[in-house]
């Protein structure tokens, strides 16, 4: 069976990375608390670092048209809290035993369904997700999921690193 080519996007296509979440409710601020880890360190080069605190659909208008995106959002899965999980999305839904947390009008989930409904998602994207424990009004980061923000942060910068130069000359790899 022939392999479609993967389109690179051009070589201005813009790297982001999305914090998304809730401040003041506990483990579903831990996005936005990576992103700020990020900004105060150093951000990645070529990389705008980004915060989302409202409805998913603003999702899909900030990576409508990006090249590589990096989403960082809670996880409420029963998991161990602070626990990781790093999803490539592809063409196909997340996963149903994938629930990202939201606290908001739709969810991570929901808007990456969305976006591959309307053709409008980035030419990569790569969720982070952190599971949380708790999530209440005026909570604060669990202890777990505090312990997990300087370690996301740094593969987050790493796997932007690691991405492939784009060049608008040529296709990426056969898939």
């Amino acid at each position: 069976m022939p392999s479609t080519p993967v389109v690179v996007p051009p070589v201005d296509a813009p790297t982001l990375v999305l914090g998304v979440g809730t401040e003041h409710r506990g483990d579903d601020a831990v996005g936005l608390r990576v992103a700020e880890r990020l900004r105060s360190s150093a951000p990645p080069a070529g990389a705008t670092v980004l915060t989302l605190s409202t409805d998913g659909t603003r999702l899909i208008d900030a990576w409508d048209g990006a090249g590589l995106v990096v989403v960082v959002d809670a996880l409420s899965s029963g998991g161990r809290p602070g626990a990781v999980e790093r999803i490539e999305v592809g063409a196909a839904p997340l996963p149903s035993s994938t629930r990202l947390s939201s606290t908001h009008g739709i969810s991570l989930a929901e808007a990456v369904a969305l976006g591959q409904s309307l053709r409008r998602m980035p030419s990569r994207l790569v969720i982070y997700a952190i599971e949380g424990r708790r999530f209440g009004i005026g909570e604060p980061l669990s202890a777990e999921v505090e312990a997990a923000v300087a370690p996301v942060a740094r593969r987050v910068a790493e796997e932007i690193a690691r991405a492939p130069a784009l060049r608008p000359d040529r296709e990426a790899p056969h898939a």
